[in-house]
């Protein structure tokens, strides 16, 4: 297809919380139908899945954009950096220690930038190419934010990064080694968000936050893509994902829903979401409480998101695939940290620790025992 044209299989996009239809364009955000009492609707893409059923990848091939037909737009016309084919490494010592028959860790820490988040950014910097955008932008508290500079230098853009007030010294002096611009915000990564949204709009940059960006997740989604491949297509029980705003797990969910409506597998894994206690929103939405603010903050900065714009997308896909959300102590988050090296000889940031640390407490709980469970590791900084 021409560089500046959507993928021809993307037949719209459809508000979560509406069910409005909008046009699929490079320029969509969000649905702001009255109905919504305020807040902005995610988008999320459909799929003519006969189209991509016929151009699907072989098991042998390699490569991000492999996946092009169920990607938004065309891999660029020039090599960027190329995120995925991330290795699924068995954790034997920990899966006998938590009873599961088997325990794998999706190590996206092997990316370009060492996060998960270059899947978003590859579809994010593909697309200011082919719309001329000379210049993207995102907030972040700092693997996105890394992400998106990398992305931008290897594709000669532009990068305007803003950053929470708690972005740690060392994240923003990798930002701006990438070459990135760097607006420090004097508040936390929500308000961070809002001026760059701001910021984006005014001057026309290209918007990379994944929360309000319909095509990013598309990206991340092509994590449950090599999970399938890499076991063979046999799904795993279940998938453990640290949660913030809610983008990641809801495109994990949202990969293996495009894989059963492909054919390629009938199963869907039940998806676990795991917060912070300090800042759980989203635990506190789905028991139908109202979340209080009371200022606590978490070592788990990455995961630190006080209104988490994609609740209904994550919460949607926990509930249809019978999955979970709680949250977990920072006493257990350097615990798991220091479990992942000690028994698994894995270096991971505090926030993807939330992934084992949830899995001790199911594993504690009796709910997993002869179950096989699949840690999505997210990101490897904590400086």
């Amino acid at each position: 297809m021409p560089s500046a044209e959507l993928n021809p299989a993307l037949l719209d996009l459809r508000c979560l919380a509406c069910g409005a239809i909008h046009p699929a364009s490079f320029d969509a955000s969000t649905c702001v139908a009255p109905s919504h009492r305020g807040e902005r609707g995610i988008l999320d893409a459909t799929w003519d899945y006969d189209r991509a059923r016929r151009a699907w990848p072989a098991p042998t091939a390699r490569g991000f954009w492999r996946w092009k037909p169920l990607l938004p737009v065309a891999p660029p016309a020039e090599a960027i950096l190329d995120p995925g084919d991330t290795p699924l490494v068995a954790a034997p010592r920990l899966a006998r220690r938590l009873g599961l028959k088997a325990l794998w860790l999706k190590d996206d820490t092997r990316n370009p930038t060492r996060s998960f988040k270059d899947r978003a950014s590859a579809v994010a910097t593909a697309i200011a190419l082919a719309t001329g955008r000379g210049t993207v932008a995102c907030a972040s508290a700092g693997n996105a934010a890394i992400s998106l500079a990398g992305f931008a230098a290897s594709a000669g853009l532009a990068c305007e990064v803003f950053v929470p007030s708690y972005a740690t010294a060392e994240r923003r002096a990798w930002i701006e080694r990438f070459g990135a611009r760097l607006h420090v915000s004097g508040g936390n990564y929500d308000v961070a968000f809002e001026e760059c949204e701001v910021a984006a709009r005014a001057n026309g940059w290209y918007n990379r936050n994944c929360a309000y960006n319909p095509f990013l997740v598309e990206g991340k989604k092509t994590a449950s893509y090599e999970i399938c491949e890499q076991l063979d297509r046999q799904i795993p029980d279940v998938v453990i994902c640290a949660v913030g705003d809610g983008c990641t797990l809801g495109a994990i969910g949202k990969g293996f829903r495009d894989l059963r409506a492909l054919g390629v597998t009938g199963a869907i894994p039940a998806l676990v979401g795991v917060q912070a206690e300090a800042v759980s929103p989203l635990v506190a939405r789905r028991r139908g409480d109202g979340w209080i603010d009371d200022g606590r903050e978490t070592i788990a900065a990455s995961i630190a998101v006080r209104r988490p714009r994609n609740a209904v997308r994550v919460l949607r896909e926990i509930d249809e695939s019978n999955g979970a959300i709680f949250a977990v102590s920072d006493d257990a988050l350097r615990a798991a940290q220091q479990a992942f090296a000690r028994e698994a000889g894995a270096v991971v940031e505090t926030a993807t620790a939330a992934t084992l640390a949830g899995l001790e407490q199911l594993a504690a709980d009796g709910q997993l025992r002869g179950a096989r469970v699949v840690l999505v590791l997210t990101g490897a900084r904590d400086a």
